[in-house]
């Protein structure tokens, strides 16, 4: 079966909207999460500033990849781009999971 280079932009795209949300949902449970005392920043470039400075930087990066999905065609990137994201994603997701635990075994207690 042959697949289009449209077809595999239009899945790196997917790909790439899911990084957009699970940044932007990192971004919230983080804010969450500091600001009900359950968790800490663990990123060293963001441990110094307050929980909504992160969620703003976050939100503000998710609108940018948003913009910059709308305005660049994928199908110009190679494998290492679709590879790339993909890590980003596993990482994202791995994380959001963890605050996912955090804040309802914090609840449940």
């Amino acid at each position: 079966m042959n697949i289009s280079n449209k077809d595999k932009g239009d899945k790196m795209v997917g790909w790439a909207w899911l990084l957009v949300v699970l940044n932007s949902l990192d971004g919230i449970a983080t804010y969450v999460g500091i600001t009900m005392l359950i968790i800490s920043e663990a990123n060293p470039l963001l441990i110094k500033l307050d929980p909504f400075t992160i969620l703003i930087i976050k939100l503000f990066l998710s609108t940018l990849f948003a913009v910059f999905i709308l305005k660049y065609p994928f199908q110009q990137f190679g494998k290492c781009f679709k590879y790339v994201l993909s890590f980003a994603n596993a990482c994202y997701l791995s994380v959001f999971l963890f605050h996912i635990f955090w804040i309802g075994m914090s609840i449940m207690s």
